[in-house]
């Protein structure tokens, strides 16, 4: 081998040391349970028709915390997960649950673990109208979240950041107060990112 050549090779001839030390994972190893928790920001992206209340733009974009129980097969994950919304605007506020079930489909390479995800849930909510005839009104919405994300899986440990579009139904509430009564429509859909920190329960 010549001179030239040696310095050709001499690049990949390095880097397999280190790459022996990666830890590298294979599909059955990326099987297991976690229970992970996840918080960042929640953007709702659907103007609103507030009906006898008042005309609203786009509510601002407000926070979002969930905790998540998931188990993985290979490429298969399920996971469901409760969390915590809120936004406000004009006087109204808005805060609910939502709750899901989240089939994802997962690609781990190595220690990163890229996925797409679906699901279906309900989102539960209370709207609070707190200018003039102030009242409350709590309902149940259908939605259904659609994203994806990336794991870095150290171990035991999950580190990962999740972005979701979350269909939430436009919802009718009705606000009663002493004054009479107010009906509203509020469109809630919009995107959550999200940070995400977990610990598996199996390597």
């Amino acid at each position: 081998m010549n001179a030239r050549s040696f310095r050709k090779l001499a690049p990949i001839v390095t880097a397999v040391p280190f790459l022996a030390m990666l830890p590298a994972r294979s599909l059955a190893e990326e099987s297991g349970g976690y229970l992970e928790l996840k918080g960042g920001v929640y953007a709702p992206t659907a103007s609103q028709s507030v009906g006898q209340i008042e005309n609203l733009g786009t509510f601002p974009t407000s926070g979002d915390f969930d905790v998540a129980l998931g188990a993985t097969l290979g490429l298969i994950g399920l996971q469901l997960d409760a969390g915590y919304l809120w936004t406000s605007a004009s006087g109204v506020q808005v805060s609910g649950f939502p709750l899901n079930a989240v089939v994802q489909v997962r690609f781990p390479v190595l220690f990163l673990v890229p996925y797409l995800e679906a699901g279906l849930g309900v989102f539960i909510s209370t709207a609070k109208f707190s200018e003039g005839n102030s009242g409350s009104s709590s309902k149940a919405a259908f939605m259904a979240p659609l994203g994806g994300g990336l794991d870095f899986v150290l171990g035991a440990l999950i580190l990962g950041v999740e972005a979701r579009y979350l269909y939430i139904s436009p919802t009718d509430y009705n606000f009663s107060s002493s004054f009479g009564s107010n009906t509203a429509t509020l469109h809630m859909a919009g995107v959550a990112v999200t940070g995400n920190i977990g610990f598996r329960f199996s390597n």
